[in-house]
């Protein structure tokens, strides 16, 4: 009896001990279910932060490569009127060549056998001369071409990039299994849809209403041979041949641009009391507008070095075409506030990216040492993730894109 009276105890106190136990083992499973539950939603929220962060990315990736296409298509119209200068340039200098053999030949025609000389190198300089003018004034065609091709390319970069960059997010999300989710892409601070601010942040430029920009750009750029061929060609003391010219881009009626192109050669005499100057060969061209005055700092100074050949040259000039007169796209002011970026939001989660402009000296050294400011002429935007300001939290907590 006593043994049975034990064993009912001790069953008695296992149910006592079950029923204590119970809910405890009910609120572990509970809170295990909500660790669980809290930690998918943790990782659903992280993987929707981390979609969202790519394609804030890959839109700012997106907005720098178009700025570094126009960046290069400005620094190619540049290089594209360079090259117009240099041609005009090459056209003015040998017709200055070609007259000076015309008159070495006619000044030495009374001297036995040089004068069969002379006369051989005039004829093959004026051989030459036609068929040059040809192939210059081809490359000066092949150059509008071109000039028409960049500026078309432009505008269908302006046209196409901000379609491409809802359509590139939408296949980032795709890749990342959030089709589900609904998006939308924001203009910083978060007021506006993209791209309708987009189509006017960078506006067209004319270079005939730009301030001269391009054109002071398009002037600082030109190659030695074309802002400045003026050197003696000899000085004999008591004489000495001064060779002068150079190839200027101007603005004339309505702010067109027009190349101009000039080459003097003349033979300065020292006398006792005074100089004389005896004009022996010129050459000039032009693009647009001709050249109806030349200051003293224009054409390599060829007014002051040879005002008498510079005058011969204003009456012999030759017509080589028209120059177009560029557009870009360009914002004069960029500064760091005014870097475009776009904000990607989903439910109750928000993503920022923009552009930025880098010139590290250590990498690519300006040669005068300075540090450059953004800009659209040379290609160093690149993108990166940006934290949300104050006043974007503030309109984004306030205004919600998904009852619009």
């Amino acid at each position: 009896m006593k043994s049975l009276s034990l064993v009912t105890n001790v069953m008695n106190e296992r149910g006592y001990v079950s029923v204590l136990i119970l809910p405890a083992v009910a609120g572990l499973l509970l809170v295990l279910l909500l660790i669980v539950t809290q930690q998918q939603r943790l990782q659903q929220r992280w993987h929707l932060q981390s979609a969202a962060d790519n394609m804030a990315l890959s839109a700012a990736t997106i907005i720098a490569r178009e700025f570094n296409l126009l960046a290069i298509i400005n620094r190619a119209l540049i290089a594209n009127q360079v090259t117009q200068g240099q041609l005009l340039g090459l056209a003015s200098w040998y017709s200055n060549l070609s007259s000076a053999s015309d008159r070495l030949a006619l000044v030495s025609s009374v001297i036995p056998y040089v004068n069969i000389i002379t006369r051989q190198l005039a004829n093959a300089v004026a051989q030459v001369e036609q068929p040059l003018n040809l192939v210059l004034t081809s490359a000066l065609t092949m150059q509008r071409v071109l000039f028409s091709t960049l500026q078309t390319a432009q505008w269908m970069i302006r046209a196409s990039f901000a379609m491409m960059i809802p359509q590139s997010l939408t296949e980032v999300a795709q890749a990342q299994n959030i089709k589900q989710q609904t998006w939308t892409l924001l203009h910083s601070p978060g007021l506006v849809e993209f791209p309708w601010l987009w189509w006017r942040y960078l506006p067209i430029q004319h270079a005939s209403r730009d301030n001269d920009l391009l054109l002071d750009m398009t002037q600082s750029s030109r190659d030695p041979f074309s802002k400045n061929r003026s050197y003696k060609w000899f000085d004999a003391g008591v004489i000495k041949a001064q060779k002068a010219g150079g190839s200027e881009l101007i603005t004339v009626k309505n702010g067109r641009w027009a190349w101009q192109a000039m080459d003097t050669v003349a033979l300065h005499i020292r006398l006792l009391f005074k100089r004389e100057e005896i004009p022996w060969g010129e050459g000039a061209t032009y693009q647009t507008g001709s050249i109806d005055q030349v200051t003293e700092s224009q054409f390599g100074e060829s007014s002051r070095l040879n005002p008498r050949a510079t005058q011969l040259g204003l009456l012999n000039q030759k017509r080589m075409g028209v120059t177009d007169t560029p557009s870009y796209f360009n914002q004069e002011h960029l500064a760091p506030d005014d870097w475009p970026s776009v904000i990607i939001k989903f439910n109750d989660v928000i993503a920022k990216a923009g552009v930025r402009f880098s010139r590290p000296k250590t990498v690519i050294p300006r040669r005068d040492k300075r540090i450059e400011h953004a800009n659209l002429f040379n290609a160093l935007w690149e993108p990166e993730l940006q934290s949300l300001s104050t006043t974007e939290k503030f309109i984004l907590s306030r205004f919600s894109w998904d009852n619009l």
